[in-house]
């Protein structure tokens, strides 16, 4: 899936909408603690009965699920054959999705293996939604067709933690009194812990060989969840290989780094990604182009001659998601009690000099400068 195919997607998602149809809703309220597992209940309904209020509160779990940024905390894997045969959960989803979340004993399964292999240890709510997307068709002037389209059909699950509503001091006006209100209710949460799409929308069709999981963010990422549940592969997450990379920097260079060289690797890497015409998820350094990086970056002939030995000790040769090698947005700097945010293009006015015997941050200022959002005179 690419950014345009998933802002599509996730456009289409409303309550009333002719080309985007969600038929089917199913759900599980899982209790889980250090006790015990257990399903409390299951429910399975057409979703056009529901009523708009509730609808709307399913819609937003739905969007959530498809929240973040890919590569990042929406992760595309492809299903691997086990033994050389066809991966068991890819062909479980497969029939869910041909059978329109018909089964309900298909959905059963999928939850009791979600609260047993998901590695949960909070009460949670599980939802599955069936969709069918009737794409339209483009032509070449770009306008869209609705004829002889392509019908993407897909199920979407999401898993929503569950917290105890707070009430606290209420006034009795039996007694006169201000007490203490306790309340026994579960909220449920519109904002997955654990999400994921199947099959992908990707060239703006069905791809049943991959899935896109979602994570509410690069640090709650669920490794459990993708390997025992999904039944994919996985290695590094984002915050791994961003994790590493600048163990990489810091092993080869030691204390030979300087701020114009961190701040060319920065830049390049941005550049890399804004000129490609690949999707920036898909942009990948194998161990070369990390080298070749480097060395266009500035780097001393001292530090790149202990490249490779570096990287094999950190990476072993695996490749990184450019994405994941730095913060394409902006570059912070810090120091002791202070945080300079750079967004890109900016870096070029911050430099490190010595100022009467100090080592100095300056930054060259234009002609304002604002302090809290009130403008400031040189």
């Amino acid at each position: 899936m690419n950014k345009k195919e998933l802002a599509e997607l996730k456009r289409q998602i409303t309550w009333e909408n002719e080309l985007l149809y969600i038929s089917k809703v199913a759900s599980a309220y899982a209790l889980i603690n250090s006790e015990q597992k257990k399903i409390l209940s299951y429910d399975m309904k057409d979703f056009s009965l529901l009523s708009q209020e509730e609808g709307d509160l399913y819609i937003e779990i739905f969007k959530k699920s498809l929240a973040g940024t890919l590569g990042k905390n929406l992760l595309e894997f492809g299903f691997p054959r086990v033994d050389g045969n066809p991966n068991p959960m890819q062909e479980r989803l497969y029939e869910i999705v041909k059978n329109q979340l018909e089964d309900e004993d298909a959905f059963r399964s999928l939850v009791q293996k979600i609260i047993e292999e998901g590695h949960y240890s909070n009460t949670v709510f599980i939802t599955m939604a069936f969709g069918e997307y009737s794409v339209p068709l483009k032509s070449k002037n770009l306008e869209a067709s609705y004829e002889d389209g392509y019908t993407y059909r897909f199920v979407l699950v999401s898993i929503c933690p569950v917290d105890q509503t707070k009430i606290g001091l209420y006034y009795n006006r039996e007694n006169n009194q201000v007490e203490r209100k306790v309340n026994i209710d579960m909220e449920i949460k519109a904002d997955p812990v654990d999400a994921f799409l199947y099959p992908c929308f990707s060239e703006r069709a069905s791809d049943v060989n991959h899935v896109l999981y979602h994570a509410k963010n690069t640090k709650s990422i669920n490794p459990f969840f993708i390997e025992n549940v999904l039944n994919v592969d996985y290695s590094l997450s984002p915050l791994d290989e961003e994790s590493r990379f600048a163990q990489v920097l810091v092993g080869m260079f030691e204390d030979r780094l300087s701020m114009e060289v961190l701040t060319n690797i920065h830049e390049n890497i941005y550049d890399s990604i804004a000129e490609s015409e690949e999707e920036p998820s898909s942009i990948v350094y194998s161990k070369s182009d990390v080298k070749k990086l480097l060395e266009y970056s500035g780097a001393d002939p001292v530090s790149m001659e202990h490249f490779d030995a570096v990287y094999k000790s950190i990476l072993d040769d695996q490749e990184l998601k450019a994405v994941n090698m730095t913060n394409v947005q902006k570059m912070a700097i810090k120091v002791p009690d202070i945080t300079v945010n750079v967004k890109n293009g900016g870096d070029t006015k911050v430099k490190t000099e010595i100022v009467n015997g100090k080592k100095c941050l300056v930054i060259e200022l234009d002609d304002s400068v604002e302090i809290n959002g009130i403008e400031m005179k040189l």
